[in-house]
């Protein structure tokens, strides 16, 4: 079954109403990557507003679904700001469905934020966490 131009328009409509910002479809013969700029809507969170430093590195999520600072079992979020940690550490999760996705800080450092709100809906490259990276030769207490 081909894809039509208002299939097209609905999923847009879809993405940008969910917060999605991106989506791939692919069939026998066809594919369509479906990208929605959903900037604007972001800025008018003030968190999400305020530029990253230079030096900042962000974590992101690796999936769409909904964010969540803590696993479902306990109170205590993952991270907090001003919290060290070191990369390849768990800073939060994705829920997708039954099924939980780990989201990685990809350097070692200081939590400068949590970006994203706990149980917002994100997607594929939504910055989750600012973190400001160790300088070289810095130990994690």
């Amino acid at each position: 079954m081909p894809i039509e131009l208002t299939d097209i328009a609905r999923l847009a409509h879809i993405l940008e109403r969910s917060g999605v910002d991106t989506i791939e479809i692919e069939q026998p013969g066809q594919s369509l990557k479906l990208v929605v700029d959903t900037g604007p809507r972001m800025a008018a969170s003030p968190t999400l507003a305020a530029p990253a430093p230079d030096h900042s590195v962000i974590a992101k999520a690796d999936v769409a679904g909904h964010f969540l600072a803590a696993h479902p079992w306990r109170d205590k979020p993952f991270v907090a700001p001003g919290q060290r940690i070191e990369t390849g550490a768990i800073v939060g999760l994705v829920k997708i469905g039954l099924l939980y996705a780990p989201i990685v800080a990809p350097a070692a450092g200081t939590v400068d934020a949590v970006i994203a709100e706990p149980g917002a809906t994100v997607g594929y490259g939504t910055p989750i966490m600012r973190i400001r990276p160790l300088s070289e030769g810095s130990p994690i207490n």
